[in-house]
C-alpha cells in the first residue's frame, strides 16, 4: 500500500457522508443503467413503434416502476414497467379465445392499437414466444458495471 493516508481519508469520508447514502446512489445508478439497457434491447429487437412501452421503462414516466426497499441490512430497488403487455412481450403468451382488437392499419402496414376505434381485427387463438428483452438486459448488467459504479462513487 503506497498511500495509506489517502485510503484512510477515503474511509473517513465514507463514514462522514454515510455508507447508506453511497449504497443508495449505487443502487440508483444501477437501476438507471438497467432501465437504459431494457430500452436499448427493445430498440434492438424492434419490438414497438410507439413510445408507450419505451417510456414505461423511463424513471418517473407513467407506468414506470421505481420502488425502494431499505430493510434491515439491505437496500434493494425494483425497476420495470406496469404495462401488462410489457410482461406478455417478454415472457410470451397464448390467446385462448378469439377476440376483437380495436385499431387501424397505418400506411406503412403496421397495426396501430386504438381502444376507441370502430375498426380492428379478430385475434385468433395462437401462442407467441417471449422476446426476453428484460432478461437479456439483466444479463448485460454484469459485475463490471456494478464495479464501475462502485469505483465512481468511492473516488
Amino acid at each position: 500500500m503506497h498511500d495509506f493516508d489517502g485510503l484512510a481519508k477515503k474511509f473517513k469520508k465514507l463514514s462522514d457522508e454515510g455508507v447508506s447514502q453511497i449504497l443508495k446512489n449505487i443502487a440508483e445508478a444501477v437501476g438507471e443503467t438497467l432501465l437504459n439497457l431494457v430500452i436499448d434491447e427493445i430498440d434492438k429487437q424492434d419490438l414497438i413503434d410507439t413510445g408507450l412501452m419505451w417510456n414505461s421503462f423511463t424513471r418517473g414516466e407513467d407506468n414506470n416502476i421505481w420502488e425502494w426497499d431499505v430493510d434491515r441490512n439491505s437496500i434493494s430497488i425494483e425497476v420495470g414497467s406496469n404495462l401488462t403487455y410489457a410482461r406478455y412481450l417478454n415472457d410470451g403468451y397464448t390467446i385462448h379465445k378469439a377476440h376483437f382488437v380495436p385499431g387501424y392499419w397505418a400506411t406503412n402496414g403496421t397495426f396501430v392499437y386504438d381502444p376507441r376505434a370502430k375498426t380492428g381485427f379478430m385475434a385468433k387463438p395462437r401462442s407467441f414466444i417471449g422476446r426476453q428483452y428484460f432478461d437479456i438486459a439483466v444479463k448485460e448488467l454484469d459485475m463490471k458495471r456494478l464495479e464501475k459504479e462502485l469505483g465512481r462513487m468511492l473516488s
